[in-house]
């Protein structure tokens, strides 16, 4: 008999081959470095705009085939031997539709024991929006310029010898390699939009969210993100969340603040997980100078961190959460948002986030004019500020130790659901009516 939990609905255990062939094994992840990566696409596409179709349960017709605590966890596999077996994907992809969404708890005192959750449970529909969130950004103008620049960042900070060992297949000439990587990107967002990672929502996270990276290349295969990385958000965020949302009333700004916190946390694991498309394994540290706000010196034994580096290029700070004294929620706030840098003198600068801005990011306007963050008239905030991460503490819960290839399998034969375009609409409603995170279209 299996040890893990299936679907929240079935009283039988098992375990699933997952989807695809061959054999893969993973040890648990002990450290951090940069995240793994897919080969290269070529070839133009397009995004078509939205239509109306209804949402339903399992695959639909569209388909295809670091961390917020400020590190990277990796995972090393013991065999790549497994073929991708994922379908051609798209050359068109709508923007209006998730599907193959699979969102499980991890919540146990068995980190290998897992809850599959339903569609309409409120969990599930919270991870939508900041799924959605997190990939349109990505998506934007803006998003994929950025994301494009770390790539280049991240491959231009690895020696030929380290290069040679990549998913990446650049030649160092500075024009190919753009070129490459900008597919490399466009066939990313591709597989995020049609077939989004496993969201496994952990009290296993001291941060907003944790990507694992693994390793999925074995030379030939393509990434597919739901073999190549674990993606864990923050359950007990995500509950302090949901608790707002409803409530009789529902602090409607209080609700914002987690939304965006958690949008941006889940865009800043993607890129955690598109250095992995860059590397194929879970081994090799970022390079430093994929950092923000300062980055760090080529060679150094401490690596760099992408998705700050991301967060930096894109907004000009990093985005962070910190506790505000005497707020009727006390640890149970999601707290104030600040921008954070570093002024000319290299000493940490807080400010904090313009409310509108935040607003308009929620309801997915990125336009490169949105860009870098507005703050409110740049006051300057004095210290001491204790961040929610401190306020929250480090978990208790024992993770990973030992192999996890039956988990990720196990995982990956969990039912899938696809959120259609009216179902998200309803769903990314909830930034300004929160109790849309109780209601919904049935599956």
């Amino acid at each position: 008999m299996s040890r893990y939990y299936l679907p929240a609905d079935s009283t039988s255990y098992g375990s699933g081959s997952g989807s695809g062939s061959g054999s893969r094994s993973y040890a648990p992840a002990n450290t951090y470095g940069p995240d793994s990566g897919s080969g290269s696409g070529s070839g133009s596409r397009s995004y078509v705009p939205a239509n109306n179709y209804s949402s339903g349960a399992g695959l639909g017709a569209d388909l295809g085939s670091s961390s917020r605590t400020r590190s990277s966890s990796r995972t090393r596999s013991r065999s790549r031997s497994r073929s991708s077996g994922s379908s051609q994907q798209p050359r068109e992809v709508r923007r209006d539709v998730l599907p193959n969404m699979r969102v499980v708890d991890q919540s146990r005192p068995d980190p290998f024991h897992i809850q599959h959750l339903s569609p309409n449970s409120r969990t599930f529909r919270f991870v939508v929006f900041v799924m959605h969130f997190a990939i349109s950004l990505l998506e934007s103008t803006k998003g994929r310029s950025v994301l494009i620049n770390t790539g280049i960042i991240v491959w231009e900070g690895y020696r030929p010898r380290e290069r040679r060992r990549m998913a990446f297949r650049g030649n160092g000439d500075q024009a190919h390699d753009r070129a490459l990587m900008e597919d490399t990107v466009d066939d990313f967002l591709i597989n995020i939009r049609t077939d989004p990672p496993n969201v496994i929502v952990s009290t296993r996270v001291t941060g907003e969210g944790v990507a694992q990276r693994l390793d999925w290349w074995n030379g030939e295969n393509k990434f597919e993100v739901k073999w190549g990385a674990i993606y864990r958000l923050n359950k007990t965020i995500i509950d302090n969340a949901i608790r707002v949302a409803d409530a009789t009333e529902p602090d409607v700004e209080e609700f914002q603040r987690f939304l965006f916190l958690m949008g941006m946390a889940a865009a800043h694991e993607l890129v955690h997980a598109f250095v992995g498309v860059v590397t194929g394994n879970a081994d090799t540290l970022t390079p430093a100078a994929a950092d923000y706000p300062r980055p760090g010196i080529r060679g150094s034994l401490v690596g760099g961190e992408s998705g700050r580096y991301f967060e930096g290029a894109l907004c000009g700070f990093l985005v962070e959460a910190y506790h505000r004294d005497g707020h009727r929620l006390g640890v149970r706030q999601a707290g104030e948002l600040i921008a954070r840098t570093s002024d000319i003198n290299q000493r940490a600068a807080f400010y904090r986030l313009d409310r509108n801005w935040v607003l308009e990011r929620l309801g997915l306007d990125f336009r490169s004019s949105s860009f870098p963050a507005r703050v409110v008239s740049w006051d300057r905030l004095r210290q001491p500020l204790v961040s929610m991460e401190e306020i929250r503490g480090r978990p208790t819960d024992v993770d990973f130790d030992e192999d996890i290839t039956e988990f990720i399998e196990t995982i990956n034969s969990l039912p899938v659901y696809r959120v259609g375009s009216e179902e998200l609409s309803h769903i990314m409603a909830m930034a300004t009516r929160p109790q849309n995170i109780r209601s919904g279209l049935a599956y």
